[in-house]
């Protein structure tokens, strides 16, 4: 996974596609968060993660389980019981 955070000479992007507690682990290496962090970060289904790394500051989460683009419907379950 260090791999995907590297920095290097020149800007570039990197669209990973995978499960819910694989986001969660790349969440919390970039955050440098305890090992058990990552099991506390869920996401509803097609949720966006976009974290951002650059030269000149530390990984910044820039959005983390966003679902605006789904429809209600096809949103699924929540991960873990919203506040009403």
């Amino acid at each position: 996974m260090n791999h995907w955070g590297r920095v290097g000479d020149a800007d570039r992007h990197k669209l990973v596609v995978t499960h819910n507690f694989v986001i969660g682990w790349a969440v919390r290496h970039a955050l440098d968060a305890p090992y058990w962090r990552w099991l506390g970060l869920n996401q509803f289904n097609c949720g966006l993660t976009i974290v951002q790394w650059r030269s000149d500051a530390p990984p910044t989460p820039v959005s983390f389980n966003e679902f605006g683009h789904l429809p209600p419907g096809e949103r699924g379950q929540p991960p873990v019981e919203l506040l009403t």
